[in-house]
């Protein structure tokens, strides 16, 4: 999922390529490998940056993988100017609010779907675009136009993606959100000629009053098949903004998703799915930032709900494996309005011992006397689930890490765990989408047999790619 509806929204308020090596293609599945090295590279956008003159129009960019982890030395810069990349950089158009990576056409490249959920589409203001960028072995290259299957009927198609095979034939499909109460999961396999493999329109239990607000998918039930999780809100009978999720089984149809038969989850404004207990299911972590006064079901200073996956699917009911806030039994913090914990969550296994982790933005948390500088969680996975014990918090005033904390950096913006390094442990990148007062930044760290370690911790901002270090919410998005 990517966009942070919270972070989002609070921020509206307040093609350039470098020489890759050639390679031969990475073997089908290899999320992330947008080159074919054999290294998972990292994606991450800039999508309120002013580009040609136009405000907001944003860009994507792609730091690539290597043996010492994420290297701005080799990168590529896709903006809707780049050559071969379908439309124009407008402003408002925020290209890159959101990710979803897959090989969709099936060549051995990762190529990454990125939605302009505020591109005018004709006369439709704000209809919203979705741009697959091609892999190819000097990385991202060319770009083809996803064609929206209902442009009349909602807005903002693109605004959150999530990439997965749902209906088991092997090829990647693209589920895309709106600002209706429908998703869309386009099937594969994709061409660069613009030709899909279906359209399934899904439709959510109730009416969402502002759109989707989170997509994920993963792997919940281990039948091969991706699985769909929705989250959005809706309204009470008292007129109160409830947040809710569903999560839809992949079929063994061709049909993409078993649509008629939604799971209720807890509601949420960030989703991850990974297997925290190493049983081989995955579970839900589902990141709610609202607190009561927002949203009928919130908290304090914002939860994360985990729930466990099985044979049968989500096992939800009244007691899901983990209902985290900075109250709860080993994590660090306190519980204090405002704060956005689980405004991002990620699963990944950091240690190399089978369990996965849980990382979590905690978005607006203050630092000492710094107000809004946020701050990362790191909890451990076990056979029995998220541990209580061994969390790691992370902060700018963190020994290792570089930067200082500041008011309104964000950090935790987005965070993402994936395996770059190729040695068996997820490494950890952590953005912080408002530091130096809006430009926005993003950290890598490496993980060890011990976990995340800031030992050899980098930073870096719109420079390093060759953008201007001007307002833009760098970072603002990473690959999921």
């Amino acid at each position: 999922m990517r966009t942070r509806v919270l972070f989002l929204t609070t921020a509206l308020a307040a093609g350039l390529l470098a020489a890759a090596p050639a390679a031969v293609a990475a073997p089908l599945g290899l999320g992330g490998d947008f080159n074919g090295d054999g290294h998972r590279d990292l994606a991450f956008a800039a999508p309120y940056a002013t580009f040609s003159g136009q405000g907001m129009a944003g860009y994507t960019a792609v730091a690539y993988g290597t043996s010492a982890g994420i290297s701005t030395a080799k990168y590529t810069v896709v903006h809707q100017n780049s050559t071969g990349v379908p439309g124009s950089a407008e402003a408002e158009d925020t290209f890159g609010a959101a990710f979803a990576i897959a090989d969709f056409n099936g060549d051995g490249y990762a190529d990454l779907a990125a939605g302009a959920p505020g591109e005018d589409v004709g006369s439709d203001g704000d209809g919203g675009s979705v741009t697959i960028v091609w892999g190819s072995a000097t990385g991202l290259n060319g770009g083809t136009t996803v064609k929206d299957p209902a442009p009349t009927a909602h807005d903002e198609f693109g605004r959150e993606l999530a990439a997965g095979d749902f209906d088991g034939d092997g090829r990647a499909d693209l589920a895309v959100g709106t600002s209706s109460s429908y998703a869309y999961v386009i099937r594969g396999g994709f061409t660069k000629a613009g030709v899909i493999g279906g359209v399934q329109k899904v439709g959510l239990p109730d009416k969402a009053k502002y759109g989707i607000d989170a997509i994920g998918a993963g792997e919940i039930n281990a039948d091969k098949r991706s699985d769909l999780v929705i989250t959005y809100r809706t309204t009470t009978p008292e007129g109160k903004d409830w947040s809710k999720g569903v999560a839809y089984l992949g079929s063994s149809t061709a049909k993409g998703v078993d649509a008629a038969s939604p799971r209720p989850l807890d509601g949420g404004t960030s989703i991850a799915v990974g297997d925290i207990n190493g049983d081989g299911y995955g579970e839900i972590a589902l990141g709610n930032t609202f607190d009561k006064s927002d949203e009928h079901s919130g908290s304090l200073g914002g939860k994360v709900v985990v729930i466990r996956g099985s044979q049968g699917g989500p096992v939800n009911g009244d007691v899901p494996m983990a209902r985290l806030t900075q109250s709860s039994p080993g994590v660090p913090g306190g519980d204090e309005q405002g704060d956005g914990f689980g405004g991002s969550v990620s699963i990944a296994d950091t240690n190399g011992d089978g369990y996965g982790e849980l990382a979590i933005g905690v978005v607006f948390e203050d630092i000492g006397a710094t107000e809004d500088t946020g701050s990362v969680v790191v909890m451990r996975g076990s056979a029995a689930g998220v541990s209580t014990t061994g969390a790691l918090n992370l902060t700018q005033s963190t020994s290792g890490v570089p930067g200082t904390a500041e008011d309104m950096d964000y950090f935790g913006s987005d965070v993402h765990l994936s395996d770059v390094t190729k040695d068996g442990r997820a490494d950890l990148t952590v953005t912080a989408g408002f530091e130096n007062e809006g430009t926005g930044a993003v950290w890598t760290l490496r993980s060890g047999t011990v976990g995340v370690s800031t030992t050899g911790a980098k930073s870096f901002g719109p420079s390093a790619v060759r953008m201007p270090t001007t307002y833009g919410a760098f970072g603002a998005n990473l690959s999921n």
